[in-house]
Order: structure tokens, then sequence, then C-alpha cells
């Protein structure tokens, strides 16, 4: 591979011919703030505050799309970048509920008097991306403690009219929510029109989310940085039926979410476990505490029977859960005879926990605990389970109540579940993420004696790409 070498604030390096410089940045550790950009996605250039100063240019370069050049010479935070930087963030604040801006706690704008541990708790503005949410941390990096322009607050209602809430209010413009619904879950639900600060992202003729053709995948929600797209909350629902007497409550926790927990709990020096959050849960006050991985079990049992059926007739393309489902009958309705539907998890452990749990003279709450994804849209339509609550939720939960993961306070999940799959399919049924910046894992299998040819799809825009290309597949698995 080519290379070119170019000096980025006083440091020499060499670095792949092609690359940007936001690319060329992130290489050698080198920090430049973005609000739209995304990986695996073409840059758009828009937020303005990847800027950065190039000599011989005459005005700002965006990191994110201006490419290297040999001898270029990069500056990313000189005193004329970070004010540029400043003012941007001053006016998208400005048309941004700035209820987290100014505390109402301590009644203060200062970045400095204001500490994110206590955003995280703290009921008074109760923002779901409060000490989450990058506009926030950027205003604080660079101390945006007044806001000189005119404020535009509140100009439009909220649509709370599915599980997925939108607040066109705090929204910032970036369109990420646009690029990841139409061009990685292949939807195209979310649209902007608009210029200027009239921009509006919404669906398609304006619809309400309830009555777009929104799938519930909850993606849009992953990758926005601020709190204009996301899921309904039940911290306080499930917190009060936890500690209700005559309630037997019961929680399936993913595995899954430990790593995200870990990050946003910040433990560097001793890992958070799975063992200790169900110690936590059990302390919040829930009966049984169940493990995830045995209702993929059941999931598993189900795939191999269908799959073993589907390819006496043909290639297959399976896909579990709703959101996923949705997906492939939209948009690749015309491969509809090669589809395999399997139930998500939570719809396995939502129809088991009758049976497995309900006590007598007790009132049976299920609570699915996991990472942000698909199954709060999937609770909210099918009924699988009663609530829904992804990490966020979960880290706040436990730090308001005082039930922080304890390495002394550990609690192993239950099994439940007698359903024992052969494993035959391998990775092709295991339990996967959805990953836009992963790209498809192809892999070969004997199964039975017979060699198939396999993909695993980590987002429906990888399934279109593997279907448009040459090469020929047994078995696809999408995630959505």
């Amino acid at each position: 591979m080519a290379e070119v070498t170019i000096t980025m604030d006083g440091r020499t390096l060499t670095v792949p011919a092609g690359s940007t410089i936001l690319e060329a940045a992130r290489m050698n550790d080198i920090h430049i703030p973005t609000l739209c950009f995304l990986e695996k996605l073409d840059p758009r250039a828009s937020c303005r505050m990847c800027v950065v100063e190039v000599e011989g240019a005459r005005t700002f370069q965006h990191a994110c799309a201006a490419k290297v050049r040999d001898g270029m010479v990069i500056h990313t935070d000189t005193e004329a970048v970070r004010a540029s930087r400043k003012m941007t963030l001053q006016l998208l604040l400005s048309d941004h509920n700035v209820d987290c801006h100014h505390c109402m706690r301590i009644g203060s704008t200062r970045c400095d008097d204001l500490d994110p541990k206590f955003c995280e708790m703290c009921f008074f503005c109760d923002c779901v991306r409060d000490g989450f949410c990058e506009l926030q941390a950027l205003a604080r990096e660079y101390g945006v403690d007044q806001l000189p322009f005119p404020q535009h607050h509140g100009r439009y209602p909220v649509d709370d009219s599915a599980v997925i809430v939108r607040d066109p209010n705090k929204c910032i413009k970036c369109k990420r929510c646009v690029d990841v619904c139409g061009g990685v879950q292949t939807v195209h639900n979310l649209a902007a029109s608009g210029r200027g600060n009239g921009i509006l992202v919404a669906p398609a003729f304006g619809k309400p989310m309830a009555e777009s053709s929104c799938i519930g995948c909850s993606r849009c929600v992953e990758v926005c940085p601020v709190g204009a797209i996301y899921v309904k909350e039940h911290k306080d629902e499930v917190v009060y039926h936890a500690h209700q007497w005559g309630t037997n409550a019961v929680a399936q926790l993913d595995p899954a979410l430990i790593p995200e927990l870990e990050k946003i709990w910040k433990k560097a020096q001793a890992p958070v476990t799975e063992q200790q959050v169900a110690g936590a849960l059990k302390k919040i006050g829930f009966s049984h505490v169940a493990d995830a991985s045995e209702a993929w079990k059941a999931v598993e049992k189900e795939g191999e029977e269908k799959l073993d059926a589907r390819l006496k007739e043909g290639p297959a393309i399976v896909a579990s859960g709703r959101a996923a489902q949705k997906v492939l009958e939209r948009s690749f309705g015309e491969l509809s005879d090669r589809f395999v539907f399997l139930p998500s998890a939570q719809t396995v452990f939502g129809e088991a926990a009758e049976e497995c749990f309900r006590e007598e003279d007790k009132r049976l709450i299920t609570v699915s605990v996991g990472p942000l994804g698909p199954d709060a849209a999937e609770a909210g339509e099918t009924g699988c389970v009663d609530y829904v609550i992804n990490t966020r939720e979960l880290y706040r939960i436990m730090v308001r109540t005082g039930a922080e993961p304890n390495p002394k306070r550990v609690f192993e999940p239950e099994a439940w579940c007698k359903a024992a799959p052969a494993g035959k399919y391998g990775p092709v049924l295991a339990p996967g993420s959805w990953n836009m910046e992963r790209d498809a894992e192809v892999m070969d299998l004997t199964v039975d004696g017979k060699d198939l040819h396999c993909a695993v799809c980590h987002d429906p825009a990888q399934l279109r790409r593997l279907l448009d290309g040459e090469e020929s597949f047994d078995i696809i698995r999408v995630i959505a």
C-alpha cells in the first residue's frame, strides 16, 4: 500500500495514501472532535466540529472528508480552530433544548460547576442522554458557559406515538439517523427536509412514528449523539415493581451488555461481571435473574429444525426477531421463499416465564435487560415481556438505588431452558450483535455431511452487498 508523509501538530507521520485527515489522526491517537461522522459511511462534513488548519489552504478543512497529501502540514488544535469549534457548539446549543446546559439543581451554566456523575443520577432535567451526550461532553471540553445567540427552544411537538420517540427540539441536524435508517438498515423511513435552521428530520410526509414505515430496530437511537431520538424508558416502573409486595419480578440478563456497562461505569481496574450485575438486580428487588443465553438455546434449537427443512429446498436467509423480519419483508421481498424467521430470545423468555417463574398468588412481571437494540420496540408491539431496559437505564437504576456491581455481592444467573441445540450450524445461529463497522463474516461449514458456504451479516446493507456480488451462499444470517 502506498504511503505519504505528513506533519500533524508538529509530529511527522507516515499514513496510507488516500486516508482522510481524521483517519490519519485517529491512527496516531490525535483527538479531533466529530458529531456527524460515522465509520463506514461517506462523510457529510456538515457539523464543522472536525475543522483543522492546513498550511496553504485558504479556509479551514473538514478532517472527516479532506484527504491527506504528501508533505501536508496540519494543525488540529490551534486557538483559531478551537474558537471555530466553540462557536459551532454555541450555535448548535442555541437551537437545542438546553435543560442540561443550565443546571436547575445548582442554578449554574458554568461547565466547571457541572459534574457528569451527578447528571447521571439527577432527577431535575432527566434527559435520556444526560451524562452520555456527545454534545454535552464537547460543550464541557470547549468551555461553553454562555450562549451568545438567540435561543430557539420548544418549536416542535415531541412525537411519542411509538416506542421510539422523536424530540425535534434536541436535534442538531447531524443526519446520522437518516444515514443509518436508509444506507445501513435499508428502511428509508427518516429523511431531512428544509434548509438551515429550518431543517427537520422526520418520517416521510411528516407522519408520526407510529404511522410510519419504522421497523423499530432502534439503530437510529444508537447513533444519535444527543437525546433527539430515543426509546421510551421504564426506570421508575421497573424499580417500583421490583420492590412491590406480592409481585414476582423476573429479569432476563443478556451478558452482551457487560462491555457497554463497563465502559459507562468507567471501571478501569476491576472489571464488571455478569454475576455482579445479577447480584445488583437481586438487591434492587428482582426475585429471579435468568440467563439470556438459556433463551438462545431454544432459538438455536428451533433454527436448526427450520434450517434442516429449508436447505432441502434451496438457500436460506435467516433472521431472528420482528425488526429483522420486517427488514427482509420490506427490502428483500423478492427472496421471500428463502426466508427462515426465528423468534428473539426475548420472545422465548416472555413465553416461557409463565411456566418457569409463575408463583401462586403473585403477579408476574418480566423484564428484559440488555444492550440497546430492537427489543424495546418488539416488547411494545408483541407484549412478549412487560418491560425492556437498556444498559444506560440499568446504570442509572443502579446509581439511584445504590445497587452498584460489587465483587462481594454476586449471583449466578439461573439456567431454566431445557432445549439443547446440537450446535451444528455454529456461528450462523449463535447470538450476534448489530455492528455496521464490522464486515460480514464468510465461513464454510460441514453439516450432516454436506458442505455449506455461509455468511453472517451484521447489518442489512451487508446482505444487499452479498446478494449483488457474484458469490453464492447456502445460508446467510442477517442481524438487523
